[in-house]
């Protein structure tokens, strides 16, 4: 059986590239002061059909989860969500992966050439940590909630920003506009901050990244123009 090369675009480039991509904006190896809880590494499976993904794809998705801080290993297509009642969300970044068509073609009775022939595709997936209607597993719960900090929540709730609890990794993410935390039960102490310190100072943090793109450049704005609205 043959693979026919690919002329319209190279998809093992395109894994190549993306995959350099996530490696280069790796923000380094910082002390967090919060517990991670991503699971044992495992095989990509297909939350659909069941199956496991194989070759590059298996590296493209890890490399993926692990810069999106997704912690299940549970993907599937736009489509194939839709089918069992979960959407994906508006601005969420799909994944890339490939798979092969087989067809066949006069096969040559001089050689042992069978006639058949594969193609490579690209497919684009979701991870489920992507969807809404789709229920995740749970991991059970790190520790007790932290003690509140009345005047910061009112502070956080003032700004507007949407906040998402779940994963391993805080960062505000423009393209769904929603600052993404890790569960407070996460949090512990530090020789400098207590477990709500330390969640409020990530919090609040995170918030001056959402205020960058969200509210500053309206104010940068009022100042070109010299007019306030």
């Amino acid at each position: 059986m043959r693979s026919l090369r690919m002329t319209a675009r190279d998809l093992y480039a395109d894994i190549t590239n993306t995959l350099i991509a996530l490696i280069e904006a790796d923000p380094g190896h910082l002390q967090l002061p919060w517990r991670r809880t991503g699971l044992p590494l495992s095989l990509p499976i297909n939350a659909v059909t069941g199956n496991a993904y194989n070759g590059i794809n298996i590296v493209s998705l890890w490399i993926a989860s692990e810069a999106r801080a997704y912690t299940a290993p549970l993907w599937a297509t736009f489509k194939q969500w839709q089918s069992i009642n979960a959407q994906v969300r508006k601005g969420e970044k799909a994944s890339l992966v490939i798979f092969y068509k087989e067809f066949e073609t006069a096969a040559d009775p001089d050689s042992d050439d069978d006639g058949k022939r594969r193609v490579a595709r690209a497919s684009y997936v979701f991870n489920a940590a992507q969807v809404d209607g789709y229920a995740l597993p749970q991991a059970a719960p790190l520790g007790s909630p932290i003690e509140r900090m009345a005047t910061a929540d009112r502070f956080v709730t003032a700004t507007g920003a949407r906040i998402r609890f779940g994963g391993d990794h805080a960062y505000y993410r423009p393209s769904t506009d929603e600052i993404v935390l890790p569960p407070e039960e996460a949090f512990f102490d530090t020789q400098t901050m207590t477990r709500s310190e330390a969640f409020y100072a990530t919090e609040l943090h995170e918030c001056i990244h959402y205020a960058d793109i969200r509210i500053m450049p309206r104010a940068r704005e009022i100042n070109r123009e010299g007019r306030i609205y």
